[in-house]
């Protein structure tokens, strides 16, 4: 029996994608407009991750598929464009060098990253040539935990892991006034409190079974739930107490929501479309802001501060294009790598699955 494709929840992931491109836009165009909540993407992400791996893995881990078949999957999927990215920053920071703007320590951290090893310099940054790599860090090291103790994870274990989470996400809340932590080595307990919840709570919702005639609603219904939830914040409410609404009852109605319904027609264009670009525009979008805003400053005389919001939606729209072209590249090269070191490597129980066809 084929498995079920995801369609409505690989709008989402492009939708949060995007979120967390005009969340990092102000750190190059300072005066431009973002989404209040736009990081909650990240625990979005986490939850997807979780229903997403236990769809498409949960039968060859029962089968016994071994660990280092399950993790090569994973840093194939994940590897090629993270290196990408790492390399157009470092070959970005390698011209500030020639050009003086930067000192030569500024690439330091390039060759362990490429290796997926976080950083431990002084800005105390995980991953200093292109920061949001710290969820990608976060998100091997949890899929490594599922597969391992795959058979222990009961429901009543998923619960428990789930509930403590919890715990440290409203002591996060707390001490933080927001869930936005985890890039720096001191939020480290803020980003495992938000990783456990959110992510072990998604194989738990996919346990539920959510069906296809559980709603009567459109796979828009759960996108436009999403955008609200990452922009709109009321002054009444602090920060740190949305951020907790969300993710303890927001977040997993729209996974569900998500994974109960199909776009049809045009919208399943949309959607197979900005599901296909959000991880390329997650690995590559700070680095190539970088580049436009150097661009810009250097080349055509304009302060990136004098950059508009209006001209940053344009530069989004750019940047998906270019992540939907990358992500055709990506498939065609991971097919090649696969093959290429094949022979490297040897045949396991359950490895006969087919690809997993939607992944964070």
């Amino acid at each position: 029996m084929p498995r079920r494709l995801f369609h409505t929840l690989d709008g989402l992931r492009g939708l949060a994608a995007a979120a967390v491109v005009l969340c990092h836009t102000p750190v190059i165009f300072a005066s431009t407009w973002y989404p209040a909540g736009g990081y909650l993407a990240v625990d979005l992400f986490f939850g997807l991750s979780g229903f997403v791996l236990a769809d498409a893995y949960s039968a060859r881990l029962d089968a016994g598929m071994a660990l280092s078949s399950f993790m090569w999957k994973r840093v194939l999927r994940l590897w090629p464009l993270y290196a990408l990215g790492l390399t157009i920053s470092a070959m970005a920071t390698a011209l500030a060098i020639a050009m003086h703007y930067a000192p030569v320590s500024k690439l330091a951290p390039f060759l362990p990253s490429l290796f997926y090893i976080p950083w431990f310099g002084s800005s105390q940054e995980l991953y200093p040539l292109n920061y949001p790599a710290w969820s990608l860090f976060y998100e091997l090291a949890v899929n490594l935990v599922m597969a391992a103790t795959w058979r222990k994870l009961s429901n009543r274990v998923l619960i428990g892991i789930v509930g403590l989470s919890a715990l440290g996400l409203i002591a996060t809340a707390h001490f933080y006034q927001s869930l936005n932590t985890g890039f720096i080595w001191p939020e480290a307990p803020g980003a495992l409190a938000r990783l456990g919840f959110s992510f072990f709570l998604g194989i738990l919702l996919w346990r539920a079974r959510p069906r296809l005639v559980a709603f009567k609603l459109g796979a828009w219904v759960p996108m436009v739930l999403l955008g609200l939830g990452l922009v709109i914040h009321p002054s009444f409410v602090p920060r740190g107490v949305q951020d907790l609404i969300e993710v303890f009852f927001l977040m997993p109605a729209i996974i569900w929501m998500g994974a109960a319904t199909q776009p049809t027609g045009r919208s399943l264009t949309i959607f197979k479309a900005l599901g296909a670009a959000s991880y390329p525009l997650y690995t590559v979008h700070v680095p190539m802001l970088a580049l436009l805003g150097a661009f810009a400053f250097h080349a055509l005389h304009i302060l990136p501060a004098s950059v508009t919001s209006p001209q940053c939606l344009l530069i989004l729209g750019g940047l998906l294009g270019f992540a939907w072209l990358l992500s055709e590249l990506d498939t065609a090269f991971r097919g090649w790598l696969d093959r290429s070191l094949a022979v490297f490597r040897q045949p396991t129980a359950g490895t006969t699955a087919p690809p997993i066809q939607s992944s964070p």
